[in-house]
């Protein structure tokens, strides 16, 4: 058996995480029972990520929270959302993937302080985890689930304290990409809640959100 691939690594990883739809699951089950290497690397990563389960509990945000932020992101536009939160004890686990995505290898072995932030639709359609690396000012993203509507983009946002909401870009429609943060914005990432919104194709006109909001989940020191 050969080496595994960085992409045989984050396969597996997914698959120990329970990310992968029905039909790519089977698949690699079916591969998990010829191929010894990349069996012993899944067991690896369930070795790695059942322990964080014992130590995690699911955290609810304030009831007044969630409509603060619609308010500042669609001031001139309030209406109900269908989105809610994502509860906090999946953050870590992606972590450790969106690790692998970066580093092709676990976390422990990256240079830190680490931020994380998972995104996921209400009905898990729409999948994004963040990385970001404090001291290069760096940040990774990992794009799964359905793309965008056609005509239309995901953008990403910056949700710091009271400040409006910051594009940080459009999102590609699937995979991974880097994202340099500017020196000014770097600050801002610290405990901050990125955000993603449904925009026209080529981001929000003007840098400011028109909605809805598909996804948020706060950043997380790990």
């Amino acid at each position: 058996m050969t080496d595994l691939s960085t992409d045989d690594i984050a396969l597996a990883g997914e698959y120990a995480l329970g990310t992968l739809d029905h039909a790519t699951r089977d698949t690699v089950a079916a591969r998990i029972g010829r191929d010894a290497v990349f069996a012993a690397e899944v067991a690896l990563w369930e070795a790695r990520l059942d322990p964080l389960n014992d130590a995690l509990a699911p955290v609810a945000p304030p009831a007044a929270l969630w409509r603060g932020l619609e308010g500042r992101l669609f001031a001139e536009s309030p209406r109900p959302s269908p989105w809610r939160w994502i509860a906090a004890a999946g953050a870590l686990s992606t972590a450790m993937l969106a690790a692998v995505l970066w580093f092709g290898a676990p976390l422990a072995t990256g240079p830190g302080p680490m931020w994380v932030s998972d995104m996921v639709s209400e009905d898990g359609s729409v999948r994004l985890a963040a990385l970001y690396d404090e001291d290069r000012g760096e940040m990774r993203v990992s794009v799964g689930g359905e793309a965008a509507p056609e005509g239309r983009d995901f953008e990403l946002w910056l949700i710091a304290g009271e400040a409006a909401p910051i594009s940080l870009g459009v999102m590609p429609e699937a995979g991974q990409a880097a994202m340099p943060i500017p020196e000014d914005l770097r600050p801002l990432m610290l405990n901050a809640t990125l955000a993603i919104t449904d925009e026209p194709a080529g981001g929000a006109p003007g840098g400011v959100a028109t909605g809805p909001v598909v996804a948020l989940a706060a950043l997380r020191r790990i």
